[in-house]
C-alpha cells in the first residue's frame, strides 16, 4: 500500500538539503505553528516525533529562510511574515550588483 505523503511547500528550504526526513519534520512542525501564538521548542517537540534539539535545528533553518520568526523578548517561535515574490522578481538576476568593465 501506497501512502500520500503531503508536505509544506514552506517547509522546503534553499539554503539545506532537502531529505524526506526532515521535510517531513518541518511539516509537523509549520503545521503546529501560528502566525500569532508564540510557541516554546519545548512545546513543539511534544507533539512531534523528533527530540527537542532537532526541532530547534529544524528552527534556526526555518528562521534563516525567514519562515519563522523567533521571539526577542524570551523563548518562543511563530510563523512569519512571509511573502511569495513574483516569479520574474525570483529569476532577476540580484541588484546592486554590476558586471566589471576591463
Amino acid at each position: 500500500m501506497v501512502r500520500s505523503l503531503s508536505i509544506n511547500r514552506l517547509a522546503y528550504l534553499n539554503l539545506i538539503r532537502n531529505v524526506r526526513r526532515g521535510l517531513i519534520s518541518r511539516t509537523e512542525i509549520l503545521e503546529l505553528l501560528d502566525a500569532l501564538e508564540w510557541k516554546t521548542t519545548s512545546q513543539i517537540a511534544d507533539h512531534v516525533k523528533v527530540t527537542a534539539h532537532t526541532v530547534l535545528y529544524h528552527l534556526r533553518n526555518l528562521e534563516r529562510e525567514k519562515v519563522v520568526e523567533r521571539n526577542t523578548e524570551g523563548k518562543g517561535w511563530r510563523l512569519g511574515p512571509f511573502r511569495q515574490i513574483e516569479l520574474m522578481e525570483f529569476l532577476s538576476p540580484p541588484k546592486g550588483k554590476k558586471k566589471r568593465q576591463t
